[in-house]
């Protein structure tokens, strides 16, 4: 019973890892000599050297210029700038959310006009429900699609295209009526790259280009990943048990519309710096400051949300979060895979606005795990209105414990496996004392803990999060194989612990036949 105990006590450890939310935060002293951007360039640095973090590229706007930026590691062999280009993840939002806009202000949708005006054969699974959901609901996430129904076709690496993406929304069930609350999911934003597609007659990446990197002059920034690519976008890196490891970049083209632009720095800077400027770039009014200010404005219920191991309270606007980012009231967006990361924030009190692109992701679902992705922004933002920037556990410390831990457990489940197999190979015999009896019942105890939880980890973890073992090991690979391994090990533990129970009742009732067996022989 005391392997038992022990490996009890090192899953113990194990699940108290995963809810501490974080560990070892502190406030970082800033020096009192130090520029207010030299401070931001060293809290970067420290916090990729502390995480073995790649890659990053920072811009900061205030009012129409940008006033810093530049980049920080390398891609490959080349070293990072601020025109380097990056995916950008679900910051894409905000742009099909102004593309929708300016259509809006072209006279050729209305936000509150039903989606089937626009794509007639749009449909879920409740027929009537499809027909109540408007452009508002979708660019609000108020339509009652899904997180689920969203995320399960960018993990697990559909092809379709934007229009059969749209189609196969027909057996979606929504999570909640149309219109009462919000729920974030990216079947919300591919709908509106349809319509885009649809209302302007032009595919989404071509409008984008020509309606918004142009007159931007985003000249560093593209309408795919696979475009990018041919253009320099920097690696994208996803972590192993803490060490960054490069990764493919997958071609999704219904993910466009939600998630897979790409744009530098740079060229990010003139985008927020649009928005500071009532919808103005240069001269160029990219849309009214009427519809700047229903793109900004929060429209759905208060929530909580964790983001990347750090809480936020917010309302959502048009592709905009709206509310506290670290101690600033703030626009912000966050866009993230398990390959990289992406925030953009407008601190209007200030009329500044930050960028932080980072060519890496970790989506592991413990505490620590990925804090440094979200308290990178956090700290710039804070540094730059005069507060502290936060600090905590370093993606390599969290890794650490985390590393020992899973080896603890996996040496101590696979002694334990190489004993029960020793004891096997014993020819079994029937107890023949309440010593050995007693011995015979502590055998069986640990059969609910091995079969059970092995059996619940292998067939339970795709149920709970609602995704492929497949999907899921494109999120977190790392934390796939622990779990493939654990609930193997454990499994295979229990079964060997049957058979060798087993065993002894054969062996016993083959002895009991045996002298009824001889009398026959010698009968006949």
């Amino acid at each position: 019973m005391t392997g038992i105990f022990i490996r009890s006590a090192l899953v113990l450890a194990l699940i108290v890892l995963i809810a501490v939310n974080g560990f070892l935060t502190s406030t970082a002293a800033g020096e009192a000599d130090a520029t207010r951007f030299d401070r931001i360039d060293q809290y970067v640095t420290d916090q990729m050297d502390g995480s073995r973090i790649p890659g990053v590229a920072l811009a900061i706007v205030d009012g129409d210029q940008i006033v810093h930026s530049r980049g920080f590691g390398e891609s490959g062999s080349t070293p990072i700038t601020s025109q380097t280009p990056f995916a950008i993840g679900s910051l894409t939002k905000s742009f099909t959310a102004l593309a929708i806009m300016q259509l809006v202000e072209d006279g050729k949708l209305a936000l509150d006009e039903p989606v089937q005006r626009y794509v007639p054969w749009f449909e879920v699974a409740d027929t009537g429900a499809a027909a109540q959901i408007t452009v508002r609901h979708l660019l609000n996430q108020t339509s009652g699609l899904s997180r689920a129904t969203g995320i399960r076709p960018l993990l697990e690496e559909n092809d379709d295209t934007i229009e059969q993406y749209v189609r196969n929304l027909h057996d979606a069930r929504l999570n909640r009526p149309v219109g009462v609350s919000f729920e974030y999911s990216n079947a919300n934003y591919v709908t509106l790259g349809l319509i885009v597609e649809t209302v302007s007659g032009q595919q989404y990446g071509d409008y984008v280009r020509q309606h918004i990197f142009a007159p931007l002059d985003m000249n560093d920034s593209y309408a795919s990943h696979e475009e990018g690519r041919r253009h320099g976008m920097a690696d994208l890196h996803q972590f192993w048990f803490g060490l960054p490891v490069k990764a493919d970049s997958p071609n999704l083209p219904a993910q466009a519309p939600t998630g897979f632009l790409v744009a530098s720095a740079d060229d990010m800077a003139h985008y927020l710096s649009m928005y500071l400027n009532d919808g103005s770039y240069q001269g160029r009014q990219i849309l009214s400051p009427g519809g700047i200010a229903t793109l900004l404005e929060p429209a759905t219920n208060q929530f909580d949300r964790t983001l990347l191991g750090t809480g936020f309270s917010a309302r959502y606007g048009m592709g905009w979060f709206n509310g506290p980012f670290g101690v600033s009231p703030a626009l912000w967006h966050l866009g993230e895979l398990p390959t990289f990361n992406a925030w953009m924030v407008l601190l209007p009190e200030t009329q500044q606005a930050v960028v932080v692109l980072i060519n890496a992701g970790n989506q592991m679902p413990l505490a620590g795990a990925n804090q440094v992705f979200s308290r990178i922004p956090i700290g710039v933002t804070q540094i730059l209105s005069g507060n502290e920037p936060p600090t905590g556990t370093s993606l390599s410390r969290f890794y650490t414990v985390f590393d020992l831990i899973v080896l603890a457990i996996i040496a101590a489940q696979a002694l334990a496996l190489a004993r029960l197999l020793r004891r096997s190979s014993i020819s079994p015999r029937r107890p023949h004392s309440l010593r050995e009896g007693w011995a015979l019942v502590r055998q069986t105890v640990p059969l609910a803990w091995e079969i059970g939880l092995g059996g619940l980890i292998l067939l339970g973890y795709p149920t709970l999060t609602g995704i492929s073992w497949r999907g899921n090991f494109g999120a977190t690979p790392d934390l796939v194989i622990v779990l493939l391994l654990v609930g193997g090990l454990w499994l295979a533990t229990g079964i060997t612990r049957i058979v060798s129970l087993v065993g002894p009742a054969r062996s016993h009732s083959t002895q009991q036949r045996g002298p009824d067996i001889t009398r026959e022989a010698e009968a006949a």
